[in-house]
């Protein structure tokens, strides 16, 4: 970083965490610029939000890798013309501000209406993990063994409680073996329903759900190739609202 950047850190740093993200660079900003530009280059702004906000923040590579495979899908969307304009917005639109949130449940309830949250929870297999996501907050995960003693997410994902999610920073050194996905129902996507992933205890990121899997998947080849992405009932649950 430069002189004035490691200033401006040291400034930051003093403030309480709930402030300092509104004395960074708007992350849109930057969203934007990629966009524009058609490349993901000058992370700068990046490096100094992970320095500055540590865990309660997805990494600068989380949110490069992430965009890129996000934007990939959506532009997809487009060319297809099977959906609405709004359902393909661009990433730096898509972001959505609110309350600091240190669960799924506190996540959904700041929410747009209609967006679904992504939940996911940490299950421990011997000395291995599992990361089980869903969309909303299912009682089908609140009903497992869930986020052991043993796993500190902060240590394991690099994230606070309550921003665990597949989006694990690439390459980082985890006992994670396998993602598993749970399924949703499909008229969810035909209503073009969208999912939000946490960014920061701050900003969510609305995806539509239609890209989800293939989202998750993309980045976990991308990201940690060794992790097994497992997908639950994909024919067999049809849900409820």
């Amino acid at each position: 970083m430069s002189p004035s950047t490691v200033i401006a850190q040291s400034y930051v740093d003093v403030l309480p965490v709930e402030q300092r993200l509104f004395c960074l660079p708007p992350l849109q900003h930057t969203f934007e610029f990629w966009h524009t530009s058609g490349s993901t280059e000058a992370v700068h702004f990046l490096e100094l939000r992970e320095a500055v906000l540590g865990a309660a923040t997805l990494s600068c590579a989380s949110l490069r890798l992430l965009y890129e495979i996000a934007s990939q899908h959506i532009q997809a969307l487009h060319t297809s013309g099977q959906v609405s304009a709004w359902h393909t917005r661009p990433v730096h639109q898509r972001i959505a501000f609110h309350a600091a949130s240190y669960s799924a449940a506190q996540t959904q309830a700041v929410l747009p209406p209609g967006v679904l949250v992504q939940k996911t929870v940490t299950v421990a297999m011997a000395d291995k993990l599992l990361l089980c996501t869903c969309i909303g907050d299912r009682k089908a995960v609140k009903q497992c063994s869930i986020n052991p003693s043993t796993c500190n997410p902060v240590v394991e994902c690099g994230v606070l409680p309550g921003m665990v999610s597949p989006f694990v920073s690439p390459l980082r050194k985890t006992r994670l073996a396998a993602v598993v996905l749970l399924p949703w129902p499909r008229w969810w996507e035909e209503r073009e329903r969208e999912v939000a992933v946490s960014l920061s205890l701050w900003e969510s990121l609305l995806l539509p759900l239609r890209c989800l899997r293939d989202i998750v998947c993309g980045y976990i080849r991308r990201a940690y190739p060794p992790v097994h992405l497992i997908e639950l009932q994909k024919e067999e649950y049809h849900g409820d609202e």
